[in-house]
């Protein structure tokens, strides 16, 4: 225990501690029967764990005195840090005095439900990692059952779960012994037989003729050779693939002028200009 380090689980900065009556025989603690003048103590609540020993430490908030302690192991949680029957956010503890170890009960308050909750949770993922801890000692086949395990376990009874020990079935151990090496040696070889099983006719892939092994792709669409004729009595004679049409021609459009032109070229193309023949007997032309 030494050798483990000292971790800190959970943090709450004001916790307050009731003085309580004895537990009633036939039910649990009941917060509503605490009084507001029995409290004892107001300040902070600290969590700790060094391996599967962990302990509750009530300190003062400002100078970190301690006031009392509730140590527990997964095995004693559920005697050491009993919740009350009537509320979420109250806890009985079971405090000990490490000189003469007596001991007293004394009822834990939060002033939130939310911090109650996370107190609980710091509670349950220590006994959980230490059941994790514990498989992991055995060895790998109890480690195969531990998600198991931890997933049917929750609340208040996963402590209880996880002192529980946990059977390897002969069946499931046999899997994770060593097989040793399975590398081939200097020399050996491996033979595979790849059975060809016969191609389905009309298939996407269908086995080339000759029997080398290889495949070649049977394209889908009409047929070449195939007629339409006669009541749609043709026949499919072919796989190869119809031919592929050129794209229609641009349609050609006549313009003023004598000009046969695409509408793109005519819109590019300039306006011509208009020609005035003179009466005069040069015959020039005047271009306007």
């Amino acid at each position: 225990m030494d050798e483990e380090i000292e971790r800190t689980l959970h943090i709450n900065r004001e916790v307050k501690l009731y003085r309580i009556p004895p537990r009633p025989a036939s039910t649990g603690h009941i917060s509503g029967n605490w009084r507001v003048a029995d409290q004892i103590f107001a300040g902070r609540l600290r969590v700790l764990a060094r391996g599967s020993y962990a302990e509750v430490r009530l300190e003062d908030g400002s100078t970190g005195e301690l006031f009392a302690v509730c140590p527990f192991t997964p095995e004693t949680q559920a005697v050491a840090i009993e919740p009350a029957v009537d509320s979420s956010r109250n806890f009985v503890l079971r405090v000990e005095d490490p000189a003469t170890r007596r001991h007293a009960f004394l009822g834990l308050g939060f002033a939130e439900r939310g911090e109650a909750f996370d107190f609980n949770a710091a509670l349950d993922d220590h006994a959980r990692q230490c059941q994790r801890d514990k498989i992991l000692a055995q060895g790998p086949p109890a480690a195969a059952l531990a998600a198991g395990s931890s997933s049917s376990s929750g609340g208040s009874s996963s402590a209880a779960a996880a002192a529980r020990p946990v059977a390897m079935d002969p069946a499931l151990a046999s899997l994770y012994r060593d097989p040793g090496d399975l590398s081939l040696r200097e020399g050996q070889t491996i033979r595979i037989n790849v059975h060809h099983g016969a191609s389905k006719p009309g298939g996407f892939l269908s086995r080339a003729a000759g029997g080398s092994g290889s495949f070649t792709a049977q394209l889908p669409g009409p047929a070449v050779g195939s007629s339409s004729s006669g009541g749609g009595g043709g026949s499919s004679k072919g796989l190869l693939p119809p031919a592929i049409l050129p794209p229609p021609p641009v349609p050609q459009q006549a313009y003023p002028g004598g000009v046969l032109s695409s509408p793109g070229a005519a819109a590019a193309a300039p306006a011509p200009a208009a020609v005035t023949v003179a009466s005069s007997e040069e015959n020039w032309a005047k271009f306007d």
